[in-house]
């Protein structure tokens, strides 16, 4: 799928939160730089799983939800950690296994944050399915107006529980946005080398549910799409489908080759690079300065130096709290 098989049309929005969401993806972007610069230099030992090319989608699709509703997220960069409230601080103190961290230090990779209703990252992708259609349905019998919003990959519809799933939540009418990315690869073969369709929404038509292709690349277009289906689960009128056009511009993990992503098609990708979207936007319709654009990069690279500086002078954590709150009821 290429990347102009979306609308591209410039979707309305507030200048300022045009702005903030740049904000937010230039601080995804230098987080997973520095964080990918550690780890040349050996001196940091967690691999990423950056999602550079994807910012869009991440801060997109979490800028339509409240600090109540509950995000699944995915390992593919932190942006909808970023998006969804999780501070620097609290993710580089998981990074580092320190017990100040939201999980207590347990948490690495698999982010969680109650406090901003990130649930928790699953050990295998798709394994979530069914806890998302819980929480949903939580909401809806408690009435408390929290919508959920499962976010995934291409790869990971092709799971078992994908199908089930879309059905509970279409036959329930639980207030549940899927939000898929769809970025072209998964792991290391191209989405075409085994779906023989393009797009994964229509899908959805099969279960029920409204679904809606949007521009991946485009953080108004993403935030426009999720704002969309989030609001129609808030109004009790069921679950959405929102795939977003978009493509993983590096490895599937820190260390990997890539050898087998062709350049030209990382070069026309990176034309449309979500920063450089938003940017042009930004200049066009005089929201911002260049220099107004540097300075946040300059802020956003001082706030991950600072998160890092004080995660690395931070006591590491204990055998006792390395073991404490495995148990239901332990957990305080």
């Amino acid at each position: 799928m290429e990347a102009g098989n979306v609308a591209r049309d410039p979707v309305p929005i507030e200048p300022k939160m045009l702005l903030e969401l740049y904000r937010r993806m230039v601080l995804v972007r230098m987080a997973e730089t520095i964080h990918k610069e550690m780890l040349d230099r050996q001196e940091f030992y967690l691999m990423g799983h950056f999602g550079t090319g994807q910012e869009a989608v991440g801060i997109g699709m979490t800028a339509a939800l409240l600090p109540t509703d509950y995000l699944f997220a995915t390992h593919r960069g932190i942006a909808e950690f970023v998006g969804k409230g999780m501070s620097q601080e609290d993710i580089w103190a998981e990074y580092y296994c320190r017990s100040v961290g939201p999980a207590k230090g347990k948490g690495g990779l698999h982010l969680s944050d109650y406090k901003v209703g990130l649930v928790g990252l699953v050990g295998s992708l798709g394994a979530d399915y069914s806890i998302a259609v819980g929480a949903a349905l939580s909401s809806k019998i408690q009435k408390d107006g929290r919508v959920t919003l499962y976010s995934f990959g291409e790869g990971t519809s092709s799971q078992s529980d994908f199908g089930s799933t879309l059905n509970a939540a279409a036959l329930w009418k639980l207030p549940l946005v899927f939000g898929m990315a769809n970025n072209q690869w998964c792991e290391f073969a191209h989405y075409s080398d085994h779906v023989a369709t393009g797009d994964v929404a229509p899908r959805a038509e099969g279960y029920g549910i409204p679904w809606s292709i949007a521009d991946g690349q485009d953080v108004a277009a993403a935030y426009a799409a999720t704002q969309e289906a989030v609001d129609r689960a808030r109004r009790g009128e069921g679950p959405s489908f929102v795939e977003f056009k978009t493509y993983r511009a590096g490895p599937h993990f820190s260390g990997e080759p890539g050898a087998y992503m062709a350049e030209e098609d990382l070069c026309r990708w990176r034309e449309r690079d979500p920063l450089l979207v938003a940017e042009q936007r930004l200049l066009a319709e005089g929201v911002a300065t260049r220099d107004e654009m540097d300075k946040i990069a300059e802020a956003a690279r001082a706030e991950v130096t600072s998160a890092v500086e004080r995660a690395r002078s931070l006591p590491d954590v204990t055998y006792e709290e390395m073991i404490s709150g495995v148990y239901a009821g332990e957990v305080k």
